[in-house]
């Protein structure tokens, strides 16, 4: 790899770390301080007391807080706006950040998918697990899709590059190759 581009990958990992700290700060701290002695305690709390995850709020039901948060949009509740489009709109970087650092492959798409579902679900069993919010099955909806929008949005955008600064894709580049090496 050029220095030149290790260093723009430097920056891009820099970027990565910085989202997720804030990202953690948003879903677990809802901006607050960071305590990270308090979901210790709350950790070995439900280690020892397993019983009390019972308590905890869950919602286990696709589309009940979507659709209940979609009726009750008004300008006179932003909270709903806000839970609707925040969990989309948190996780339109990582579908960017994924295909940028991973290498824009055919598999990319899927590899957001499921990195994008994997991040939202530790998210969501860390706060079942300390209580600090609700496990909610539309929260992984919402952040998956959010995911797959920054995929697109890359995709796009990479591809309106390549049209711009002229360029082929990997693919066929591969193809070219493969015919030159006939000849």
């Amino acid at each position: 790899m050029k220095p030149k581009g290790l260093n723009i990958k430097i920056v891009w990992v820099a970027a990565l770390i910085i989202y997720l700290y804030l990202l953690t700060k948003l879903i677990l701290f809802k901006w607050h301080t960071m305590d990270w002695d308090f979901v210790w305690i709350q950790l070995m709390t439900i280690a020892q007391q397993p019983e009390l995850i019972h308590t905890r709020t869950v919602n286990l039901t696709p589309f009940q807080e979507i659709l209940r948060d979609w009726h009750s949009l008004t300008l006179h509740r932003p909270g709903t706006t806000i839970h609707l489009l925040g969990n989309v709109m948190a996780f339109i970087p990582l579908g960017i950040f994924i295909p940028v650092l991973m290498g824009n492959k055919l598999l990319s798409g899927a590899k957001v998918l499921v990195l994008s579902l994997l991040l939202s679900f530790a998210f969501e069993v860390t706060q079942l697990l300390t209580g600090m919010g609700i496990f909610d099955v539309d929260d992984l909806m919402l952040n998956t899709f959010g995911g797959m929008i920054g995929y697109v949005l890359y995709t796009i955008l990479a591809g309106m590059k390549r049209l711009i600064v002229g360029g082929t894709t990997p693919a066929a580049k591969k193809e070219y190759n493969s015919n030159q090496s006939r000849v």
